[in-house]
C-alpha cells in the first residue's frame, strides 16, 4: 500500500518546568521569604536615616513580591495537563507572565528616576549614618544570590517566568548596589549630593533594557516567532540524514514558553507501504527529539517522492 499524505505527530518529554514544576515553586517561595525580610528592613532603615534611595530600594523590593508571586500563578497554570482548549499545553501563561514581569520592571524603574529626581530637588538627602550603607550591602548580597539559584533552576527546567524573575533579582541587586554607591558617597563626603540621584537614574536606565528584553522574548513566544534559520538548518540536516527520507519540504517552527514545536515534511519512496513510511517518520521523531532537547513537539507530514530536486520547497 503507497503511502501518500500520512501524519504522524510525536511530543518529547514534557516541558522540564511542567515535570518538575516544585523545584520553580521552592525557589520561588524562597524569594518571597527573602524579598519580604528584605523590603521591612529597608524600608525601616530609609525611614529612620531619611534616605530616599533605601525608600525607593525598599519599594523595588515589593514590587519584586509582585513578580514572585505572578511567577507561581504562572508555574501552576504551565504544569496544567493538555485539554480540548489547549491542545498544546498551558506554555503560553508562561509568556503572558513573563510579559506582566517585564513590565514590571519597566514601571518600577520610571518610578525610581523620577522619584531620585524629585527627591534631589526637594533637598531630601540622606543623614550620614554610618549603618546606612551596610543596609543597602545586605541587599546587594542576598538579591544576588537569589539571581543565581532562581536562574539556575529557570535554565535547567527552561521556564522563561523563572529566567524572568530571576532577571528582576538581578535588577534589585544593582539597584541596591546603586543605592549603596550613592549613600556610600555622601556619608564618605557630604559634597556628593548628587551621587543618590546619578546613581539612581543609571539603575533605572539599565531595569528599562532589561525589562524590555524580557517583554520583547515573550512576545516572540506570543506571535509564534519561528526560530533562528541556522537552528532549523541544524534540525533539518538531521532528518535529510534518516535513512529512508528522499527529500524534506517546508520544515516550520514556533517559540513556546522558550521550547520549539516543530513541523516537517518528509518524501519518501512511493512504493513503500504505510506502515513502512510511518517508521521511517517515527526514526525521524525519534531522533530531533533526542539531539535537541528544546523541542517539545514534533509532526511529521509523509508524501511520496516526486522524483524532483532535493531542494527544500
Amino acid at each position: 500500500m503507497p503511502v501518500d499524505g500520512a501524519d504522524r505527530i510525536v511530543d518529547g518529554a514534557p516541558p522540564p518546568q511542567a515535570a518538575d514544576t516544585g523545584r520553580g515553586e521552592r525557589v520561588t517561595w524562597l524569594g518571597i521569604g527573602s524579598e519580604l525580610v528584605l523590603a521591612t528592613v529597608k524600608l525601616l532603615a530609609g525611614w529612620v536615616g531619611h534616605s530616599q534611595a533605601l525608600l525607593v530600594d525598599g519599594i523595588h523590593s515589593l514590587s519584586d513580591l509582585v513578580s514572585d508571586f505572578v511567577t507561581l500563578f504562572a508555574l501552576g497554570l504551565g504544569r496544567k495537563p493538555r485539554d480540548p482548549n489547549h491542545p498544546y499545553g498551558h506554555g503560553k501563561f508562561e509568556d503572558l507572565a513573563t510579559l506582566l514581569i517585564g513590565l514590571i520592571l519597566i514601571v518600577v524603574a520610571a518610578y525610581m528616576a523620577v522619584h531620585a529626581v524629585t527627591a534631589f530637588r526637594e533637598g531630601n538627602l540622606p543623614e550620614r549614618r554610618f549603618w546606612l550603607p551596610a543596609v543597602a550591602l545586605l541587599s546587594v548580597l542576598v538579591k544576588e544570590w537569589l539571581y543565581r539559584i532562581t536562574r539556575r533552576v529557570g535554565d535547567e527546567l527552561r521556564s522563561p517566568t523563572l529566567i524572568a524573575n530571576a532577571w528582576h533579582h538581578r535588577s534589585d541587586a544593582l539597584s541596591s548596589l546603586a543605592t549603596l554607591v550613592g549613600i556610600g558617597l555622601f556619608v564618605i563626603h557630604p559634597g556628593f549630593t548628587w551621587a543618590d540621584m546619578a546613581a539612581a537614574i543609571l539603575v533605572a536606565a539599565f531595569i528599562v533594557r532589561a525589562g524590555g528584553k524580557i517583554c520583547w522574548q515573550a512576545v516572540r513566544d506570543l506571535v509564534d516567532t519561528a526560530p533562528r534559520g541556522e537552528h532549523i538548518s541544524e534540525i533539518e540536516a538531521c532528518a535529510r540524514g534518516i535513512a529512508g527520507v528522499e527529500n524534506l519540504r517546508r520544515p516550520r517552527g514556533r517559540y513556546y514558553a522558550q521550547r520549539v514545536a516543530l513541523d516537517l515534511d518528509i518524501e519518501v519512496r512511493p512504493t513503500l507501504s504505510v506502515q513502512e513510511g510511518h517508521d521511517i517518520a517515527q526514526r525521524v521523531e525519534e531522533e530531533i527529539l533526542g539531539r535537541f532537547p528544546e523541542v517539545y513537539h514534533v509532526m511529521v507530514h509523509v508524501e511520496p517522492h516526486s522524483g524532483g530536486s532535493d531542494g527544500v520547497e
